[in-house]
């Protein structure tokens, strides 16, 4: 199977937009979207074990412990190659490791995504998914500093454009439609 002709990699803090982001450039430029969270979702199902965020957490550190950093990437790279897609967006880039896979494709680019820290916290409660939705703002920000977080800005230095993304989810598309005009 060929490569795509577009990988896009997202990246950003917890609810900064990054699934918003991707749903949309796949919608609109007829991609495909993929998680590193869902290599960590398909051991976790396999294991009869929740799917929640401290167990990605526990999951992906053990993983790059026992079998180094960029074993999940190079996992994903191979998903996207299988799939066929014409634009692959990885959504959820957090290392630089997997911010390298995303480079190593032929033409890549990679967005960080930004939103103030409350506007974070209350998309994460509205969203409940990986277990969020009654989390507590300490809890939000445990979270937001755990070990999964810790290189999120070293992948902000190799992005090729920065959103803020604290207004509207109409200005958010339109800076991403922007960017893909450039970029295909």
């Amino acid at each position: 199977m060929p490569a795509p002709e577009l990988v896009v990699g997202l990246a950003g803090r917890i609810g900064s937009g990054k699934s918003v982001a991707g749903r949309y450039i796949a919608r609109k430029y007829r991609g495909e979207i993929f998680r590193f969270s869902d290599v960590l979702s398909d051991i976790l199902n396999r294991l009869s074990l929740e799917c929640s965020r401290d167990n990605y957490i526990s999951l992906g550190s053990a993983l790059r412990g026992s079998f180094g950093n960029g074993v999940i990437a190079q996992a994903l790279k191979l998903d996207i190659l299988r799939s066929g897609a014409r634009v692959a967006v990885v959504d959820g880039v957090r290392y630089p490791e997997e911010a390298e896979m995303v480079r190593s494709f032929e033409k890549s680019v990679i967005i960080y995504i930004h939103a103030d820290e409350r506007v974070r916290y209350e998309r994460t409660r509205a969203r409940g998914e990986k277990a969020e939705g009654g989390e507590s703002y300490e809890q939000f920000l445990a979270h937001d500093s755990a070990e999964t977080e810790r290189l999120i800005e070293e992948v902000r230095k190799m992005a090729d454009f920065v959103i803020d993304n604290s207004g509207s989810v109409e200005e958010l598309y339109a800076k991403l439609d922007e960017m893909m005009r450039a970029r295909l």
